[in-house]
């Protein structure tokens, strides 16, 4: 069994959380997990975005909270097995996991994480 080697303990969020990373093209998804350093998300993959990283942020959604432009960096893009109500459609669509690091926190960031984290995720087993 392979250790965690994470710094900051993983949340699991709790409803519909939506990440939204801008990095010259735009990936839309839902979060799987976070913490105060990173999180991932699955979003649909489409080959003819671009894949040279421009800056890079990423914004959170859940009911009506929002966060501001969080500087961050992407750690891992990998692909997932393919959800079930996507493997009946006409046109193949690849789902993929993203993994995210936080860079360089403000104070105000870090207080909106924090709140994000008390409200809207519990703690992963």
């Amino acid at each position: 069994m392979e250790t965690d080697r994470r710094k900051n303990i993983r949340f699991l969020v709790q409803g519909d959380v939506i990440a939204v990373l801008q990095d010259g093209s735009t990936k839309i998804g839902q979060v799987k997990d976070v913490s105060i350093g990173g999180l991932s998300f699955d979003h649909i993959y489409d080959e003819n975005l671009s894949q040279e990283p421009f800056k890079k942020d990423i914004v959170l959604f859940a009911n009506e909270f929002c966060t501001s432009k969080v500087r961050c960096r992407v750690v891992y893009d990998i692909p997932v097995p393919t959800p079930t109500e996507y493997q009946s459609l006409i046109i193949g669509l690849t789902t993929r996991r993203c993994g995210i690091q936080f860079e360089a926190l403000s104070e105000d960031q870090i207080a909106q994480l924090d709140l994000f984290l008390k409200t809207c995720t519990k703690r992963a087993a």
